[in-house]
């Protein structure tokens, strides 16, 4: 026997319920079982006694609406997907929806059985398919981790660098989904580290050229790892470009310029600031302002002047000056 799809209804108007109710029992493919309830309070209160699989939420409910319902509960793991329902034209308020977490959404009047059911099928899959990526995120996450463990010289580097790249994305004004993006790349940029030897990683002196050969390697690996994440087509460049210069003499692409990804150009500068104030296995950590020296006299060779100068203006006002993990962007 096919298993029922378990589908709650936010909505208030008992003709509605009805119709989308007679839709389902149009569909001869799947069989559903619709519970309804008439406020966003009752809603809350259902979904804590009993699991559904999916939520049918109107916009236009008594007190609170469906739409800050849905900022509400969006980022909630343990919400099922919600397909919004509007009144015809909303335009404004669909892509509202979909920006908050909504999978997807109706004008009432333009459902019908074959595609409201169909909707509901797709939203389930995606809803499956981003449990799954969060699960592999998590796991790539903890492998990154791992990867820092390799080398016990360069402690807390992950949090230093998301710290501060964090922290210079908000300098250069990025947006909420490129802060994201940023901390992603900070976290995962060395991944790629993970193919490459202790012996080489710990080495307390210059690599030879096969080692160097070895250790230019990991920002094409990292990529690869990475290739299931979410966001990979965005994070993937970050990874792979965060050891190319402006000059175009880095690797692994020697792309110069406007050439390198913007986020990626971020990542190298931060990435250098917190090597050179750190201990490191070839050397003594740098004193702040022989860090911010290489940093002047590399601005336009080495790294993109116009970011460098804005991280320059941070550290000078002391607000990059010391790495606090209690503030720190965490993991």
């Amino acid at each position: 026997m096919t298993e029922k799809i378990r589908i709650l209804m936010v909505d208030d108007n008992p003709y509605d319920v009805e119709i989308v109710r007679a839709l389902l029992r149009q569909y001869p493919r799947a069989q559903f079982e619709l519970q309804s309830v008439e406020s966003t309070a009752r809603c809350t209160e259902v979904l804590e006694h009993g699991p559904f699989d999916l939520i049918l939420l109107d916009q236009n409910l008594p007190g609170e609406d469906g739409l800050s319902l849905l900022r509400r509960l969006g980022a909630r793991a343990d919400i099922p997907p919600i397909i919004m329902l509007t009144g015809d034209g909303d335009e404004r308020l669909a892509a509202e929806a979909m920006r908050c977490g909504a999978y997807d959404y109706f004008p009432k009047r333009s459902i019908n059985s074959i595609v409201l059911a169909r909707a509901i099928h797709q939203a389930l899959e995606k809803f499956e398919l981003d449990q799954q990526l969060e699960h592999t995120e998590q796991v790539i996450f903890t492998l990154a981790t791992a990867v820092e463990a390799k080398d016990p010289t360069t402690g807390e580097h992950l949090q230093r660098i998301t710290h501060y790249a964090i922290r210079l994305g908000q300098a250069l004004g990025l947006d909420r989904h490129r802060l994201l993006l940023l901390r992603y790349g900070a976290i995962l940029h060395d991944i790629g580290k993970i193919a490459v030897s202790e012996a080489i990683l710990c080495k307390p002196g210059p690599l030879n050229d096969a080692e160097w050969g070895q250790m230019r390697q990991h920002p094409i690996i990292g990529e690869k790892i990475c290739a299931s994440l979410r966001y990979a087509s965005e994070v993937g460049p970050i990874l792979r470009h965060h050891h190319e210069r402006w000059d175009g003499k880095g690797y692994v692409d020697s792309l110069s310029g406007d050439q390198i990804p913007f986020l990626a150009r971020v990542i190298s500068v931060v990435d250098a600031y917190d090597a050179m104030t750190s201990d490191r296995p070839y050397r003594k950590m740098m004193m702040q302002e022989e860090a911010v020296t290489v940093l002047r006299e590399g601005a336009g060779s080495q790294w993109d002047p116009d970011i460098t100068g804005v991280l320059l203006d941070l550290v000078q006002r002391e607000r990059l000056s010391k790495w606090e993990p209690t503030k720190a962007t965490a993991l």
